[in-house]
């Protein structure tokens, strides 16, 4: 999902994966600019030897980098939050010290679950963040600075929530949603809120005619899946993967100085919603089902890429769950590398007969 970049002075730095305060990298003058891959295209013989068995994603993302597509970043951020995305880094890691890449790059790692000595562990780690970043663009990350971030991103904060609140009441679809997530997560907040505009205004649908569904399993990339349950006539209301109402954008702290910062942000994070690969199947699932509610889902469809195995395992824990409240699950696993189009089309087979049962 890649967002075309207006003219921005500040330097760009690449994230891979969904860990990253936005409001340290904005402070530290910089603008942060997701990397997503796709859920199609060629992967590059050299970006799968080096990277091995590993998510497809996580591979398109890697040959990005490979090819020079971001070589106009200042500097790099993979957040160690899959095992995929770590695997990435160790590559890059590797090329960096060998001048392929062209930029630094920076392992971010912030284990979820909160309490005392995982907050301070998780502090330090964004202290170590806002030095990278500094480094890369000579701006200093201080009190005011942050308060200026905040004050940005917080805007953007408040426009995602109209997205959130227009979905459900079905006036959004879930591919329009999913370029507001990404344009926020590719560029800067001034630029995401325009570009977030021009698609409510241009994507407008109209009320109750699609079937509501929720989505669970892999983050999706970009809006291929979305778009192909559309035109069957479902929408995605909601959904509990990183690129969507799960991104971590638009929070912000108030802090008189960038350690109490560091401290709150740290607070904030073990608050966000569970994820796949950090989190209990409990957790998933309770949360699973206060989303169905907010949403008001028909159902729940799971689509999950081979190799990306965190989501399969909460699937039967999900289906159970659901269940007993009388709301259906229906699912995908082991989609191949090149296998969206094909999951998608079974996708739909698989909602229609759920949704027949169910009525």
């Amino acid at each position: 999902m890649t967002v075309p970049a207006p003219a921005d002075p500040a330097p760009r730095i690449g994230i891979i994966g969904a860990d990253a305060p936005r409001q340290i990298l904005l402070a530290a003058g910089a603008t942060p600019v997701r990397l997503f891959g796709a859920w199609s295209g060629d992967v590059s013989r050299e970006a799968a030897e080096l990277l091995g068995a590993a998510d497809a994603v996580a591979a398109r993302v890697l040959d990005g980098v490979l090819s020079g597509f971001h070589d106009d970043l200042a500097g790099l951020v993979v957040c160690n939050d899959s095992a995929a995305n770590l695997r990435v880094y160790y590559v890059l890691r590797l090329l960096a010290e060998r001048g392929r890449i062209p930029y630094p790059v920076h392992l971010l790692d912030t284990p979820r679950g909160g309490g005392r000595h995982v907050n301070r562990f998780v502090a330090r780690q964004y202290e170590r963040l806002a030095g990278f970043v500094s480094a890369c663009t000579g701006q200093v990350l201080d009190a005011d600075a942050l308060a200026a971030a905040a004050a940005r991103e917080k805007s953007l904060g408040e426009a995602l929530g109209r997205v959130r609140d227009l979905r459900v009441e079905g006036v959004l679809t879930g591919s329009a949603a999913l370029r507001c997530y990404a344009a926020a997560a590719q560029l800067a907040p001034e630029q995401a809120l325009a570009a977030i505009e021009a698609i409510l205004d241009e994507q407008a649908a109209e009320p109750g005619t699609l079937l509501p569904v929720f989505m669970t399993g892999s983050s999706h990339p970009d809006t291929t899946v979305y778009e192909a349950l559309e035109q069957s006539g479902i929408v995605v209301a909601g959904e509990d993967h990183d690129a969507g109402d799960a991104a971590w954008i638009g929070e912000t702290v108030d802090a008189a100085s960038p350690e109490a910062a560091f401290r709150a942000l740290a607070e904030r994070h073990a608050q966000r919603p569970p994820s796949a690969s950090r989190s209990l199947t409990s957790e998933r699932t309770d949360h699973l089902l206060a989303e169905v509610r907010r949403t008001g889902a028909a159902g729940v469809v799971a689509l999950v890429r081979d190799l990306d195995d965190g989501p399969v395992w909460d699937l039967p824990a999900q289906r159970e769950a659901l269940a007993a409240g009388g709301t259906w699950l229906a699912g995908v696993v082991r989609v191949p590398a090149d296998g969206a189009a094909a999951a998608a089309a079974e996708l739909i087979a698989s909602v229609q007969l759920s949704g027949e049962i169910a009525s």
